[in-house]
């Protein structure tokens, strides 16, 4: 608990006094477009003020919950904004959407289960838990008045839980997203579901924090796949881009180059390379090798001072697979099958957690640790999605058993590899998570009832879970440069991918076309030069990894500051003009990294850890 005071100290100093305690409005769809509405008083529980709707008092099979406090009601040209749990923010403006004046809908879903909304010197930050899996944060623009409130999406989906939201109200100084992620981030340390990396760091972890992710997408088939349903005799042929003796290569040309630490992912390791049999993974792909040169690879890159791991897959399955069954496949509440996307493996269906958990993990888990990978084993999708129930009567969850069953695959990759990698940040798992491969689909797609995508989740977990900022920023050392200044400005981990752009169709590479090859000695040494970019920012600014990431403000317009806990501060300008700061000059689409004085012998030893 001591470690915890300073948190608690500034998660106190963040709030004002707590809203009165107000009734909110809770509307209630049934089946057969019938409605209830009901009156909700909100209870005091220590700083926050508490909805709860007990699962006891909802009628049976609801279709929707809608919870509308009015507090959250601004109009257009109110000085604030709003910000949802997946970052983008909007301030109450007058806007222009799609020709439509009144009554648009911005809704998303809840990567964590915070959102902000201010208004002058007074901002809410409000907290979903009861029931957060069937929940979405909605605002509306209708008549001139911007309106938040929050969606409980059932669809005849039973209540298993009571629907629970806390509302803290931050003022002053605090009135910005920037304390509701502080708060949010000390609810969760305080609750010990997290814990910040210098507690809890091993030698795989502590080893990941100081360099950079290479992911190497060794072989796949045709994605999208023009077999649906593949057999022994229709699936399409492998596209072998990097054998296990090529990985080699790139592992040489990383050390000629000077990278002398990196975490390497191999992805497509497995029976028909990348998505192509899934929940399948052995035998080890024969044309890439095999299971001897792989591990004869995994030696190569321990005894280079290199870390290794692998993608593997819990979510989905597909017909190919030995090991699949329609059995394991998971309902939704109508009882049909839920489907996946076409993958290079055919249609891919998800899997119930639970099944896949209790009759296939544990060996495949065990297999893969077997062939001798330490590191953040990286498991697709898990932390990219929320978690669904499954309604096959054989084996019937609730989503949030399904979401404890996805933790347990990241914790039992944790116990046997030394750690665990997903997709995305959504915060479910956030116990169990080390690294996220992306936080953000949306860095550059912002809907038009936003204005921008802000770093929320970064100020909650930087310094708790490793992550790249968004798909937009790997491989950044070769995109854009307003793209790559991202991976500084979230002070994220720099992360690089060999044929990130493997679909047939341009416009399905959701990380970007620009890419890393090694196909030719050229191509690769051009390649590791871009990763060695990525190594030397580490060597820089590599000791953000551990810092909690404390405050984000706009000083001017396109100029943004980021301030970390040991007191670091960088300043990026994406404006066309020069920005000034005290004697210090930012030119346009650069940035500049302001040491703490007291900082600066650490920040010396730190930059001379892999040197030699």
């Amino acid at each position: 608990m001591k470690k915890l005071l300073p948190a608690i100290t500034f998660l106190c100093a963040a709030l004002c006094a707590p809203a009165q305690t107000d009734a909110v409005k809770v509307f209630i769809n049934l089946e057969g477009k019938k409605s209830q509405t009901m009156s909700v008083k909100l209870e005091k529980r220590g700083e926050a003020m508490r909805l709860v709707l007990p699962a006891s008092k909802v009628p049976p099979n609801p279709v929707l919950i809608s919870v509308y406090p009015d507090f959250l009601r601004a109009k257009i040209g109110d000085d604030g904004y709003y910000v949802l749990p997946d970052g983008m923010l909007g301030a109450f403006k007058e806007r222009d959407l799609d020709g439509k004046k009144a009554g648009y809908i911005l809704s998303r879903q809840m990567p964590i289960a915070l959102s902000c909304f201010k208004k002058g010197n007074t901002a809410y930050a409000a907290v979903v838990s009861g029931m957060r899996y069937d929940c979405r944060t909605r605002v509306k623009l209708e008549n001139g008045e911007y309106a938040m409130w929050f969606d409980f999406q059932l669809k005849n989906l039973p209540v298993y839980e009571d629907i629970v939201i806390d509302f803290y109200k931050l003022c002053g100084a605090n009135a910005n997203y920037s304390a509701a992620g502080r708060l949010y981030r000390n609810l969760k340390l305080e609750s010990g579901e997290v814990k910040p990396i210098k507690e809890r760091a091993n030698a795989e972890l502590s080893y990941a924090s100081k360099c950079p992710e290479i992911r190497i997408r060794q072989a796949w088939k045709p994605y999208p796949s023009p077999v649906e349903e593949q057999t022994e005799e229709t699936e399409p042929p492998l596209n072998v881009k990097a054998t296990f003796e090529r990985v080699g290569d790139i592992l040489d040309e990383l050390k000629a180059q000077g990278v002398g630490g990196a975490q390497i992912c191999l992805v497509g390791w497995n029976k028909s390379g990348h998505d192509g049999r899934w929940p399948q993974s052995f035998p080890v792909e024969p044309k890439l090798g095999g299971e001897a040169k792989l591990r004869e690879l995994v030696k190569k890159a321990q005894s280079m001072g290199y870390q290794i791991v692998c993608h593997s897959n819990a979510v989905g399955g597909c017909s190919l697979a030995n090991t699949f069954s329609f059995d394991m496949v998971s309902y939704d509440q109508y009882g049909n099958l839920r489907k996946s996307n076409v993958w290079s493996g055919g249609r891919y269906y998800r899997l119930c957690p639970k099944e896949y958990h209790e009759k296939l993990s544990r060996e495949n888990i065990e297999r893969i640790a077997s062939l001798g990978f330490r590191g953040l084993h990286y498991i697709d999708v898990i932390s990219t999605s929320r978690p669904a129930g499954c309604y096959n009567p054989k084996h019937p969850i609730n989503a949030k058993v399904s979401g404890r069953y996805w933790e347990s695959e990241l914790a039992d990759a944790a116990k046997l590899m030394g750690g665990a990698a997903s997709e995305g940040g959504f915060d479910y798992v956030a116990g169990h998570l080390d690294y996220g491969l992306y936080i953000t689909f949306n860095l550059k797609k912002i809907p038009p009832m936003a204005d921008r995508y802000v770093p929320i989740w970064h100020i909650v977990y930087n310094g708790i879970i490793l992550s790249n900022a968004a798909t937009d920023t790997v491989n950044y050392s070769i995109k854009p440069k307003e793209d790559a200044m991202k991976v500084v400005e979230f002070a994220t981990r720099p992360t690089f991918y060999f044929y990130s752009a493997f679909s047939s169709n341009p416009t399905g590479n959701w990380m970007g076309n620009a890419d890393l090859y090694c196909g030719t000695d050229e191509e690769l040494k051009k390649s590791v030069s871009a990763i060695k970019e990525g190594y030397d920012l580490m060597r820089k600014i590599g000791r953000l990894q551990l810092e909690f990431f404390d405050e984000h403000t706009e000083l001017a317009p396109g100029v943004f500051l980021s301030r970390f806990g040991d007191g670091t501060e960088i300043v990026c300008n994406y404006s066309d003009k020069t920005f000034k700061r005290g004697s210090a000059e930012i030119a346009p689409l650069s940035y500049k990294v302001f040491d703490p004085p007291k900082k600066r012998k650490i920040i010396r030893k730190y930059r001379s850890h892999w040197a030699g």
